[in-house]
């Protein structure tokens, strides 16, 4: 008889000790899922933010009459393709996420590529000055000029929205080599 309820209490705890492991890897999953959630909406929300600053500077410009208005137009153009392709490459990353994508590693020019993530944000309306500053020399780099570009545009984003509403800020990025 001892013997027996020892077993069958082995059995009971044997049993709660399986379904509270079921239960710690499922809310380990959804977590992951919560914070994989977070990171795409993130990332989606990054290229969104540039293109609808881009098109209000285009609806004043042409409300204004603006003589800039082809000029704009064109940038504005520029940055909606270069973000569209953003967004789909987000997509398609999440597409094939159990996969995880291989970086498409290149050489990178990053004082062009800054000039670009820059460009993006430099009409929007907002209360900043940004500035690059680039001191003399090459600044190239291998990596994905991809993920470079989502990397510098979320310090570009995050700094702008740190700046207090109702005060000019100002957002410098300073590109040197040090050693």
């Amino acid at each position: 008889d001892e013997i027996g309820a020892l077993i069958q209490e082995y059995n009971h705890t044997l049993s709660e000790l399986e379904k509270s492991a079921d239960l710690l890897v499922r809310s380990e999953r959804e977590a992951a899922w919560r914070e994989m959630a977070q990171q795409v909406a993130h990332e989606i929300k990054n290229p969104l933010t540039p293109m609808k600053l881009s098109i209000q500077h285009l609806q004043r410009a042409w409300q204004d009459g603006s003589p800039e208005a082809g000029t704009i137009t064109d940038r504005v153009s520029r940055t909606l393709i270069q973000q569209i392709d953003a967004l789909s490459s987000i997509a398609t990353e999440f597409a094939h996420f159990a996969k995880m994508p291989q970086a498409q590693n290149e050489v990178v020019e990053l004082s062009s590529l800054l000039t670009e993530v820059l460009n993006l944000y430099k009409d929007s309306g907002e209360q900043c000055i940004l500035e690059l500053k680039v001191q003399p020399g090459e600044y190239r780099v291998w990596g994905d000029r991809e993920q470079l570009s989502r990397a510098f545009g979320n310090l570009i984003k995050n700094a702008i929205q740190s700046i207090p509403p109702g005060r000019t800020g100002r957002v410098e990025v300073l590109l040197e080599k040090q050693d």
